[in-house]
């Protein structure tokens, strides 16, 4: 925490407003957080920033990251990062390289960030709200096996027969939410890297079709 904020800030997409507003809360969020000097932004690709004029102000003399050149990059690990219209491979490369420092996401309408700003416990820019989580003791303990039963893609057929029990659990207390289970993974899990989680949703979406 400083200044009376989280270290993450969410920024809903909101069609009648556009990027440039919320891009300018992002970068608002993480001057206040003291991160101005040393953040940098993370986008689909690199011509991204060319269609917001605040967002290509902001990308002056800092690194950009892609998930095309992030293994040519250096020096953009801990840093703190201006995620702009991520999809989850691009939330997942933002999460890994930015750490526990600040990281301030900028909706697109294409991907939902509502699930990933409830677990990190993310201030929603545009609401002025807190996010947080709230569910019952048995719903956060099948989401804990889950974890427990991976292994960065459910290979082995122990384990993938666990995750699918867990997943069926979650069914039947009618809990079975995609964006939450990745969410979870994503910020509080020890498989949250992107293989792992696109495996994990296409054995979420199978259950869903049972």
């Amino acid at each position: 925490m400083a200044g009376g904020l989280p270290r993450a800030a969410y920024i809903p997409f909101r069609p009648e407003a556009g990027y440039d507003p919320a891009v300018e809360l992002g970068v608002a969020f993480l001057d206040r957080i003291g991160a101005h000097t040393t953040a940098i932004i993370l986008a689909p690709q690199k011509n991204s920033i060319e269609y917001s004029q605040p967002l290509k102000r902001y990308a002056t003399n800092r690194t950009v990251l892609t998930p095309l050149n992030s293994n040519r990059i250096g020096g953009a690990f801990g840093r703190p990062t201006l995620v702009y219209a991520p999809a989850l491979k691009e939330l997942e490369l933002a999460m890994r390289y930015a750490g526990d420092q600040p990281i301030a996401v900028v909706e697109d309408p294409s991907f939902s960030c509502a699930r990933w700003a409830d677990e990190i416990g993310a201030i929603n820019m545009v609401e002025r709200r807190f996010h947080a989580v709230d569910r019952s003791q048995e719903h956060q303990k099948i989401l804990e096996r889950i974890d427990f039963a991976g292994n960065n893609g459910w290979g082995d057929a122990p384990r993938l027969r666990d995750l699918r029990r867990h997943l069926g659990e979650l069914q039947q207390i009618d809990a079975l939410n995609k964006d939450e289970v990745l969410a979870y993974q994503l910020v509080r899990g020890r498989h949250g890297f992107y293989e792992s989680l696109t495996h994990l949703g296409k054995e979420i979406d199978k259950i869903s079709r049972t």
